[in-house]
C-alpha cells in the first residue's frame, strides 16, 4: 500500500520535510511522557518551536501526526536493517542468527519509538491504521523469507504455518526488549538477551524439523 498524502498548505517540500522533522521530534519527546491523547497539538507545535497556528501548514489534524510517526518509523527501520545486514555474508542457520542480533540492535536503538508504536496503534484512523498493517505485513514477510532462505540452506523443511509463526515470533521477541526493556534489563544485557532468545529460536527450528520427521 502507497503512503497515506497528507496534504498541506505549505507548498515548499523541503520546508515541509524540514518542519516535520522538527515536529516529529518534538511528538516522540511527548508522547513518551504523556502519550497520545494526552497530548496536544499545541504542546507539540510549542516543543518544536512553531505557533500554534503555523503547525497546520504541515499537518491537519493530531491524527496526522501520528501517522507521519508510524511512516517514519518504518522508513527509518528499513534503512537501519538493511545497512545492518547487508555484509552478512554467512549461508544457513548461521545467516539468521546474524539477522536476529543485528535486528535487536536496531531495535534497541529505537526502542522509545517501538513501545509508543505499541501503545497508540488503536489511536490511528481507519485509513491510517490500513498503511500501518500494510507495512507490518509487508515486513513481516521479509522476515519470513530471510528464515525460509536459511533453514532451506540447512535442508530443513518445515510446514510453511510454522514457518510463519517462527517468523513473528522473531519480531515480537526484538520488540520486547523495547516495551519489556524495564524488568528485561534488570536480568539480561543487551547481547545476554540476544544470545538467549537466539538459542531458543534456533531449537525451536530444529524441534519443528524433528516433530516434522516424526510425522
Amino acid at each position: 500500500m502507497k503512503k497515506v498524502k497528507i496534504s498541506t498548505k505549505t507548498k515548499d517540500d523541503g520546508k515541509i520535510d524540514e518542519q516535520r522533522k522538527k515536529i516529529l521530534e518534538s511528538t516522540l519527546i511527548l508522547f513518551k511522557e504523556k502519550g497520545y491523547h494526552r497530548t496536544t497539538t499545541r504542546e507539540i507545535a510549542k516543543s518544536a518551536n512553531m505557533s500554534s497556528g503555523s503547525i497546520y501548514g504541515y499537518v491537519n489534524s493530531k491524527d496526522d501526526i501520528l501517522y507521519l510517526f508510524y511512516e517514519a518509523l518504518y522508513d527509518q527501520l528499513n534503512i537501519m536493517i538493511n545497512e545492518k545486514i547487508r555484509d552478512i555474508e554467512s549461508k544457513g542457520l548461521s545467516r539468521l542468527k546474524s539477522f536476529v542480533k543485528e535486528y535487536f540492535l536496531v531495535i534497541d536503538e529505537i526502542s522509545d519509538q517501538t513501545s509508543i508504536m505499541y501503545s497508540e496503534s488503536r489511536s490511528l484512523s481507519e485509513l491510517h491504521l490500513k498503511y500501518v498493517l500494510s507495512k507490518e505485513n509487508e515486513f513481516s514477510s521479509y522476515v519470513k523469507n530471510i528464515l525460509l532462505k536459511s533453514i532451506q540452506e540447512e535442508s530443513i523443511f518445515i510446514s510453511e504455518d510454522k514457518v510463519s509463526i517462527v517468523a513473528h515470533n522473531i519480531i515480537v521477541q526484538g520488540h520486547m526488549w523495547a516495551f519489556r526493556g524495564w524488568t528485561l534489563k534488570q536480568t539480561f544485557t543487551l547481547e545476554g538477551y540476544i544470545n538467549v532468545q537466539t538459542e531458543l529460536l534456533i531449537d525451536s527450528i530444529v524441534d519443528c524439523k524433528s516433530r516434522e520427521k516424526e510425522n
